[in-house]
């Protein structure tokens, strides 16, 4: 048994702070009629620029089948008896929901499963890292997916939006009503929940207090557990993803590890520039983490 792994551009993986042996399927990120493929034509510091100068809202593309076959296709050459693909969640792509029965139809020799991740951003690659981890100690694609879908839900994730029209004019968020200009004077905390969903749970009227809150949040809901893994994302936000990071490991006791990565343009053509995001993993059962 060996086993490969397969992630889209949307995990942030080309960007995570550890490493990994993940084959990356790039999403594509369309500025009018210019198509840029993610990690390829475009970087995440000039995608952010290129936002931030044009104020353009660009939409984006899962990747083909045709791509996702390849890397199935290489692991084949390579003598890999499976492949573990990590789809964004379902719940804000669709693709991952048909690209099983797809490959299946059209690549034979190799079995191919696919995993909701419920996620997106490092939260998803993550994911990835660990079932490599799986891998590694000999456990089955079966195994991988249990343990996956437990660690799954010791997850959380929070961002504070600095401008909420890439959201809404990419349909990426339901529950908040109101017109752009009135919504322009809000930075809500948005929430990745557990079925993968984007949710407003909270809406202030400033950045500092935003990202107050956020921090409170976190530290209330992690406190009590013994080990954490902490993530800070951001959007051409170092500076203040780096503050969060010290913070964290200054207030909290549990802390594991603290990564700190920016979110891939796959992900920020649909939140734009200067988010902060936060999240963290329960750990406490986890061993070999």
């Amino acid at each position: 048994m060996k086993i490969g792994f397969t992630a889209d551009s949307s995990s942030g993986l080309e960007y995570a702070p550890f490493k990994h042996q993940v084959k990356i399927t790039k999403t594509t990120i369309h500025f009018g009629d210019e198509t840029l493929t993610d990690g390829v034509d475009i970087t995440a510091d000039e995608f952010y620029l290129r936002l931030e100068k044009e104020h353009v809202v660009p939409t984006t593309s899962a990747p083909t089948l045709g791509e996702v076959l390849d890397k199935v296709i290489e692991y084949k050459k390579l003598g890999y008896t499976d492949v573990i693909h990590f789809p964004i969640s379902t719940n804000l792509s669709a693709y991952g929901k048909h690209i099983k029965r797809l490959v299946q139809s059209e690549v034979s020799g190799i079995n191919f499963k696919v995993i909701d991740t419920k996620a997106a951003t490092l939260v998803q690659g993550y994911l990835v890292s660990v079932a490599e981890k799986l891998a590694s100690m000999g456990k089955n694609p079966d195994e991988i997916e249990k343990e996956i879908l437990e660690l799954r839900n010791q997850m959380q994730a929070y961002f504070v939006v600095d401008d909420l029209k890439y959201l809404i004019k990419n349909g990426r968020l339901s529950n908040i009503t109101g017109t752009i200009g009135i919504l322009a004077k809000i930075k809500p905390i948005l929430s990745l929940t557990k079925d993968g969903k984007i949710e407003t749970i909270e809406k202030v009227r400033t950045h500092h207090k935003a990202t107050e809150s956020m921090f409170m949040r976190i530290k209330d809901e992690a406190k009590s557990y013994k080990k954490v893994t902490y993530m800070v994302l951001h959007t051409n936000r170092l500076e203040d993803a780096l503050k969060f990071r010290e913070r964290i490991l200054k207030e909290m006791d549990n802390v594991h590890e603290c990564l700190v990565s920016t979110i891939t343009p796959t992900v920020g053509a649909h939140i734009g520039s200067k988010i902060l995001g936060a999240g963290y993993v329960i750990l406490d059962t986890y061993d070999y983490l």
